[in-house]
């Protein structure tokens, strides 16, 4: 399991969505939400808005965003377009 150091640095490095952080740190998706989530909460990171209006016209299933997508209904930006997790500078 990857400590909250290597989410952190993986997200540091440029992993935006949590399929990606979970690829880059060798965990389950799972337990790549509760790091993420425990990181947000003591405000290290936070979700971004990436792109508005990015939606893909063939739909979700051919959309590369890999489960950072607002309109799938993460946080809350839901309905806005994509998002990145980012680190919240210090």
């Amino acid at each position: 399991m990857s400590t909250l150091s290597e989410v952190l640095a993986a997200v540091a490095d440029g992993a935006g969505s949590s399929v990606e952080v979970a690829r880059r740190t060798g965990t389950t998706p799972e337990a790549t939400e509760t790091a993420l989530a425990a990181l947000a909460s003591t405000g290290r990171i936070r979700k971004v808005l990436v792109f508005a209006d990015a939606c893909s016209a063939e739909g979700c299933s051919s959309c590369g965003s890999s489960g950072g997508c607002a309109s799938a209904g993460v946080g809350s930006l839901v309905g806005s377009g994509l998002t990145a997790w980012q680190v919240v500078p210090r």
